[in-house]
């Protein structure tokens, strides 16, 4: 009985550390391979602590063959693990379906052996001798390549742990050893191979060794706790009702569920463990707890500013620092829209040690922290990403409110802008008329007959300024329809062509080299290119060079109008699409701002980078068809 709890004990060991590695880096994929690894390990353990409990000996048939079953799908996992360690390139799909195959065909032989009294003898040749060899030369190869210690106490205990299980099962046997050896497998070799690699994996994602023993003790007690309480209600229905009758079969199916009713006990006392257990005996973790606690602020600033200092704290005095989204390079925002966090070097652009995304309430990346020096370990990285997850939040709730002020201001300033432009139109375009039949009535010499034509050119400027507004006043009306996204940047390019060549400024279409399509407004979407292009023009010196190009990015459309004009001020930047803003002595500020909200209707979105004295890029970006 002793003995077989000892086996238990173990094995709930072993799921700890499994859902632990699990928990903390589901996407890498060597960790997600170990965790699967531990939990076939321990299920296997738990079999045979089960059954030497029931009175089995722990080499019986009964025993050892579910066991060699459960090797080979082992071995396999191992395989892959092995091979995706450290950090590699996981297994190939071709590679992984002839491992899976013959993982098939060991447990075939398995079976069959099994039935015909020649227990893994043939297995032995066929699937266990090669997978064990083969798991060494990828321990030797891993070691080779791993630089961290703790990254080669993974695979030396593994190989370890192959070395002693081979030995076990079929060396062992000569020498009559057969029992012991399994023993000494099962307890021994499983427990320190559990133990050196669970740390190891959990060390290289920031457990401090305390938070992790304290953490894999309290689970594998609360996991033992629900096993022998699953076990003792099957053990005493059967040992204290009749044999066969109806109450004892009613009584073993309720005992069915004990495990999962201590099981569903455990998870709702384990915050309150955690604080009252846990907590004493590991003083990162109690301070954790302790930053965690309180609310952070509903304003904006204050709450980054507060996010912050307790990062700060519970790093030992780590440098914090945030970066909105909106400051990080395209690639970069978008590889953290994972959430996951980023350790130094992963992430060159951000020049700090340890990156922590922060994601609003759709999965949109609002900002990050960066984290430099002190003491960054896991319970610095919890805080991190909750505090992370809160200020983002706080941020998202503050743009809303700030956009929805924002559109009450510009949707009473249209309607005043428009009531005016209505009311100039009219005069305007009767001056115009009139203007006009003086200058053919009138026989004027060639001076004289300039100012009418001077009167003209600013009539015609006013008309459009008005036109401008109106057209920003009016709500989008879209007629969508497929649009070849070659086609539609060629044909605005043709269309500026004339009118690039008398500002002496050329452009370069490159539409792609896939057949990029969109839903929407041709029409529309023309006049945002010409309005961009123009601009460009504009910012360019004589003799220089417009690229007008489009490229497929990540389910979108890119189209991007860059030149190497004069730029744009970094005050001025993030103002460029507000209506009326101009640097222009002679513009509306109104081009750009109906540009944004055409794209905005066809459901896409406007990204500019711009360098002074190096020119700008303006990237209109559409849903793909």
């Amino acid at each position: 009985m002793i003995s077989g709890l000892l086996v238990l004990a173990i094995a709930t060991i072993g799921a700890a550390y499994a859902g632990l590695v699990l928990r903390a880096a589901r996407h890498r994929h060597d960790n997600l391979s170990f965790g699967i690894l531990a939990l076939c390990d321990a299920t296997m353990t738990a079999w045979r602590g089960l059954n030497v409990i029931a009175g089995d000996s722990i080499v019986d048939a009964a025993v050892t063959v579910p066991c060699a079953i459960g090797t080979v799908v082992l071995a396999t996992l191992t395989l892959e693990f092995i091979t995706a360690f450290p950090n590699l390139r996981p297994m190939r799909w071709r590679w992984r379906a002839l491992l899976i195959l013959w993982g098939i065909v060991g447990i075939a032989t398995v079976a069959i052996e099994s039935q015909y009294g020649a227990f893994m003898r043939v297995s032995e040749v066929i699937f266990y001798g090669p997978a064990t060899l083969s798991i060494l030369a990828l321990c030797v190869r891993a070691w080779r390549r791993a630089p961290d210690p703790s990254q080669r106490a993974v695979v030396g205990m593994l190989a370890f742990r192959w070395i002693v299980g081979f030995s076990a099962y079929f060396i062992a046997p000569a020498f009559g050893l057969f029992e012991i050896g399994v023993w000494g497998e099962t307890t021994f070799a499983t427990l320190v191979s559990f133990v050196v690699i669970g740390t190891a994996v959990l060390r290289s994602e920031l457990f401090s060794i305390r938070s992790t023993a304290t953490e894999v003790l309290t689970v594998a007690m609360l996991g033992l706790v629900v096993v022998v309480g699953g076990g003792a209600s099957v053990w005493g229905v059967q040992r204290w009702t009749v044999p066969g009758t109806t109450l004892q079969q009613a009584l073993l199916v309720g005992a069915t569920l004990v495990p999962l009713a201590l099981a569903a006990i455990a998870w709702l006392l384990y915050p309150r463990v955690e604080r009252r257990v846990l907590a004493p005996l590991d003083e990162r973790r109690a301070r954790r707890l302790a930053v965690q606690g309180d609310p952070l602020p509903t304003d904006a600033p204050r709450a980054i500013a507060e996010a912050t200092e307790r990062i700060s704290t519970i790093g030992d005095g780590a440098h914090v620092r945030w970066l909105p989204a909106s400051a990080l390079p395209a690639r970069l925002a978008h590889s953290l829209r994972d959430g996951e966090p980023r350790k130094h070097g992963e992430e060159p652009e951000v020049p700090a040690s340890f990156v922590v995304p922060a994601l609003g309430g759709d999965g949109a990346l609002v900002g990050v922290f960066g984290l430099d020096g002190g003491n960054i370990d896991r319970d610095t990285y919890l805080v991190a990403r909750e505090l992370a997850a809160r200020v983002a939040l706080v941020v998202e709730r503050a743009e809303a409110v700030t956009e929805l002020e924002g559109a009450r201001r510009l949707a009473a300033l249209g309607q005043f802008a428009a009531a005016i432009a209505h009311d100039i139109r009219t005069p305007l375009t009767s001056i115009s008329l009139n203007v006009q039949i003086l200058q053919r009535k009138l026989a004027l010499d060639p001076d004289d007959a300039e100012h009418f034509d001077i009167a003209l050119e600013e009539l015609a400027r006013l008309d459009k300024s008005v036109a401008e507004i109106l057209d920003f006043a009016k709500p989008v009306r879209l007629t969508t329809e497929a649009i070849d996204v070659g086609e539609l940047i060629e044909t605005a390019a043709k269309g500026l062509t004339p009118v690039l060549d008398e500002r002496g400024v050329s452009i370069d279409v490159s539409p792609g080299a896939d057949a990029l399509t969109v839903q929407g407004d041709p029409q529309r979407l023309r006049q945002v290119l010409v309005n961009l292009v123009g601009n460009a023009a504009d910012a360019s010196r004589p003799g220089a060079r417009v690229t007008l190009r489009a490229a497929a990015e990540a389910g979108s459309i890119a189209i991007e109008v860059v030149d190497q004009g004069r730029g744009i001020g970094p005050d001025d930047l993030p103002r460029i699409f507000e209506p009326f803003f101009t640097t222009r002595p002679d513009g509306t500020g109104l081009g750009l701002a109906i540009c944004h909200k055409v794209i905005r209707a066809h459901g896409g979105d406007i990204r500019v980078r711009s360098t002074v004295g190096s020119g700008s890029t303006f990237t209109v970006v559409l849903p793909a068809a």
